[in-house]
């Protein structure tokens, strides 16, 4: 937007650039549809491999909050997604969804928490299976 403080062309614009710029800052994409435009994104440009032959896998992203768009992104291992593709994906979103030109987008990656054991273990480790085992619990 090009304004001119000495004529005062287009000084006019500025509020609706503004409020345009608010409404991006608000807005909401639901999951279905952010999913879509980044498996698009992969199935374009797949995440690097690592030379030990690692390579990211992305499994969905949602968004989960406004003010600004905070997106993520759930992933095997958040160390295997590189700064060029987080690049790539937010240009990829930017240019397939409209109204993200004008406010930052917050990428978070995430990876697979690694599981608590003894949450959905029946008994305490080491006690030699005292525990029911939930599929036979007639086996002992």
């Amino acid at each position: 937007l090009f304004v001119s403080a000495a004529t005062g062309q287009r000084c006019g614009k500025i509020y609706d650039a503004v409020d345009s710029a608010v409404v991006a800052h608000r807005r909401r994409i639901s999951t279905s549809v952010l999913n879509e435009v980044l498996r698009d994104a992969v199935l374009w440009q797949p995440p690097p491999a690592r030379r030990n032959g690692a390579q990211a896998k992305i499994y969905y992203a949602s968004q989960v909050s406004t003010r600004p768009p905070t997106l993520v992104v759930f992933v095997n291992d958040p160390k295997l997604v590189n700064d060029n593709y987080r690049r790539y994906l937010d240009r990829k979103m930017r240019e397939s969804l409209d109204g993200f030109e004008s406010t930052p987008i917050r990428w978070m990656f995430r990876g697979r928490r690694v599981r608590d054991v003894t949450r959905n273990m029946n008994g305490t480790p080491g006690d030699g299976g005292s525990g029911t085992s939930f599929p036979f619990p007639h086996a002992i």
